[in-house]
Formats: C-alpha cells, sequence, structure tokens
C-alpha cells in the first residue's frame, strides 16, 4: 500500500525564533526571509529523503493556515484590533478580515513567489504540490462573522459565490502556469457542518442549513471542474479545531458527508478517522469511484506510537467500500504543523519518525 502526508509541518526551532524576532522588530524583514529560506530547503531535503510522494513547503512561511492565503487576495483587507473588548473567540482579537471590495484573483499573490522558490529548489526531482485552504472555507467564515447577514460584512452578496470560485478558479491556473501540478483544498467547512451545534447556530439566525449545504459543496465543485487533466486534484475533509468529522453513512437531506465524498474533479480525498469507531468506514462506500482515498489513520499530534492493530483493522474495513484497494492508502489524520505542539510534546524530529512509521505500515498492508 501506498502512503500519502496532508502538506504541512512543524518548523524548526530557529524559525520560530526568527519569527518571534521579527514580530517583536528584533530582526529585519530579509533577515527573516533568509531564516524562512533555510527551513523550506531543509524541509525539501527532508521530503525527498522520506520519500514524499509530492513535495511542499510544508506551510512554514504562514502564520495561518488560511488567513495567510486569503490577505493576499484582491478585496480583502487586514484589520488589526489592539485595543478595547471584543466579545468573540480568540482568534478574532488581532488579524481580521475586512471586505472592502468584491473578492478577486490576484497577480501579485505573494503565495506565487513562495511556489517559485520552491519549484525552483525541488528542480525537476518531484511534483510540487500547493495547499490552500477551500473557498469554502473562506465563504463560511464570512457567513459566520455576518451572523447569517452577508450584507453587513460583504459589499456584493449576490455574487459572493461567483466571486471566490473565480478568485480561486484564476489562482490555482496560474499556479499551473509557474509549474504546479498538484494542488490541495483544505476544507474544514463540510465537517463543521456535521456538528449539529455549529449547524444549529445558523438555523437560530434564520439561515437555511440546507443551502448552505449546497453552496460549499458548488463552491470545491467549481472551482476544481475544468482544472488541467495533469493536475492532481486532492482535498482535505477534517472538522477544523475537532479533526474528524460526524462520520455517518446515513443518507438524510441534513448529512452533507455523502455529496462530499461524491465529488467529482477530485482525485484524491485525505479523510482522517478514529480508528476507535471502525463502523465509521462504512461511509466510504460514497466516495466517488474515480477518485483515491487517503485514510487518515495515524495521529500527527502525539509523539506516541499509534495502535498498529486498530490500523490494521481499519484498512481491511475500507478494502470492502473502496475497491480496487490500490485507490487506497495511508496517512497522518492531519499536518504535523500546529500552534500547541509544544504543549503536546512535539518536536521537530517526532514527524520524521511518525513518517516511518506510516511508511513501514504501508509496506506491511
Amino acid at each position: 500500500m501506498k502512503f500519502h502526508i496532508v502538506g504541512s509541518y512543524l518548523p524548526q526551532d530557529y524559525l520560530i525564533n526568527a519569527r518571534n524576532d521579527y514580530e517583536n522588530g528584533r530582526i529585519s524583514h530579509p533577515e527573516f526571509r533568509q531564516a524562512e529560506d533555510k527551513a523550506v530547503e531543509e524541509l525539501i531535503e527532508l521530503q525527498l529523503k522520506a520519500g514524499a510522494p509530492s513535495i511542499s513547503g510544508g506551510e512554514l512561511r504562514r502564520k495561518y493556515w488560511d488567513r495567510d492565503f486569503y490577505f493576499g487576495l484582491k478585496g480583502v483587507d487586514h484589520d488589526r484590533v489592539d485595543t478595547g473588548r471584543v466579545y468573540q473567540n480568540s482568534w478574532a482579537y488581532s488579524d481580521q478580515m475586512a471586505f472592502p471590495e468584491r473578492i478577486a484573483y490576484n497577480p501579485e499573490h505573494p503565495f506565487f513567489e513562495f511556489f517559485s522558490f520552491l519549484y525552483a529548489k525541488v528542480d525537476g526531482r518531484s511534483r510540487c504540490r500547493q495547499t490552500l485552504p477551500s473557498p469554502a472555507d473562506l465563504y463560511l467564515t464570512i457567513l459566520d462573522k455576518s451572523e447569517g447577514q452577508l450584507g453587513r460584512l460583504y459589499p456584493s452578496p449576490d455574487t459572493l459565490l461567483d466571486d471566490i470560485t473565480e478568485a480561486y478558479r484564476q489562482t490555482i491556473m496560474h499556479f499551473y502556469e509557474i509549474g504546479c501540478r498538484s494542488i490541495q483544498l483544505d476544507d474544514s467547512a463540510c465537517g463543521r457542518l456535521t456538528e449539529a451545534t455549529y449547524a444549529d447556530e445558523f438555523l437560530r439566525g434564520g439561515v437555511d442549513i440546507l443551502q448552505v449545504q449546497n453552496n460549499v459543496i458548488k463552491l470545491i465543485e467549481d472551482t476544481l471542474a475544468g482544472l488541467p487533466s495533469d493536475m492532481w486534484k486532492t482535498v482535505y475533509l477534517s472538522s477544523g479545531p475537532t479533526i474528524v468529522p460526524r462520520w455517518s453513512a446515513e443518507q438524510t437531506p441534513d448529512n452533507i458527508m455523502p455529496r462530499a465524498l461524491a465529488m467529482a474533479n477530485v482525485d484524491r480525498f485525505y479523510l482522517p478517522f478514529n480508528t476507535s469507531e471502525p463502523e465509521t468506514a462504512e461511509v466510504l462506500k460514497f466516495v466517488n469511484p474515480n477518485a483515491a482515498v487517503a485514510l487518515g489513520l495515524v495521529s500527527a499530534h502525539t509523539p506516541f506510537h499509534d495502535k498498529v492493530n486498530y490500523i490494521i483493522d481499519f484498512v481491511a474495513l475500507a478494502k470492502k467500500y473502496i475497491q480496487p484497494d490500490d485507490r487506497l492508502s495511508i496517512s497522518p489524520m492531519t499536518g504535523f504543523k500546529l500552534s500547541s505542539y509544544a504543549q503536546r510534546g512535539l518536536v521537530f524530529d517526532d514527524q520524521w519518525r511518525k513518517i516511518d512509521d506510516i511508511k513501514s505500515l504501508a509496506a506491511s498492508l
């Protein structure tokens, strides 16, 4: 069996220190950029040595997994709230998004420069992958912040879906033009909509939750439709902070996952599961028959070894639903990069040991 990696990696200690020094005015931007470049170059070589199927920049240049990309689009402003009282979740205290005009493609998006650096350093030794936050996550963020009333936040509510789709499609096509042949959408929107408490917040605000689901699916499908056939198109479906969605094989109007897994134009899904809940493997019966599946069965958020027998049993169940079984591979449940790594006892080398574990396990299946 093959193995895959979700795509984000823990940064080196010197890069963490450099970012802290830069944000506190102790080093210049060129000095910080030099540390970033060095870290990405080292990461490339480590991925190649590990035999990763594709090479990413590891999201080492990002402060946030999602907003760093959004801030690079036209029509998205970077607001900071440094004083006063903000009665919202902690992430809203600073680096908030504002939308003074319609969202649009930015030919000067900084991610293009970052990818070009990656592409040049890989130098044809492997396929280069670009990960992006899902367009559906941007839509849900705006819907959340506007409390379901898009006109409060976005200047053209009727064109929001089209604006997001077009900005993403043009961005992805530019990545293609500069050498990208693997694009990944990291989506937590579908997973969050499986959480009853999250969906209920919209319902109490008078939002049609089924229409929200339709919009989420449409955004992802329209973004990927018609892209070049030689570009790998992958989607990672998580549920945000809780990681594993509430997988259910019940095909009901309010269960978004059967529709999400059936989405066309996806070459591979990355799907995190709890191996202690083997019954959730049944949801795999809805996967688009043309798509491969990377089963996220190994924890990237703990330095400890995983329960191998549980993983082997889960893979055996998955093979009942995914045929031929060469469409299956195993992967970490998530990317390795997370803000709370220190509290979890993780260090930079732990991720490479985990990858070695995944490779050995995949070879035995």
